[in-house]
């Protein structure tokens, strides 16, 4: 099987969520993971996440902390071409979820996540 996405970008405030996403990444054939835990850490490797083909991100990166759809907004701003998916494990009547929901062009997936979707994450982007 080849994979045509070499590299995404993995924001999500739970560090073992980010390492795990990164490895079903690596296992799929994605060469190149950046990871993040804010909107920060995005901008403080913005060439490397703005060449990222896809990004995962959490909707929810912390209490009084910028939110994935503020980390997808500033990706936009900035020429990121790749798609977006956006993660949540809250309801769909959290503002937080709605407004994610109102970002064009991206996807919101329930967590918890599994390995097999996962890998159709990378496969869907290519």
């Amino acid at each position: 099987m080849s994979v045509l996405v070499e590299s995404a970008l993995i924001v999500d405030d739970d560090e073992d969520l980010r390492d795990t996403v990164s490895d079903v990444f690596a296992l799929a054939g994605v060469k190149r993971r950046v990871l993040a835990a804010s909107l920060a850490d995005v901008v403080s490797q913005a060439d490397a996440a703005l060449a990222s083909q896809l990004a995962v991100v959490d909707v929810n990166l912390g209490e009084g902390r910028p939110t994935g759809v503020e980390v997808s907004t500033w990706l936009r701003e900035h020429g990121f071409g790749g798609a977006i998916i956006f993660l949540t494990g809250h309801a769909t009547n959290d503002p937080r979820v709605a407004a994610a929901a109102a970002v064009p062009n991206t996807r919101i997936m329930a967590k918890p996540i599994s390995f097999g979707e996962l890998t159709t994450l990378v496969r869907a982007a290519s």
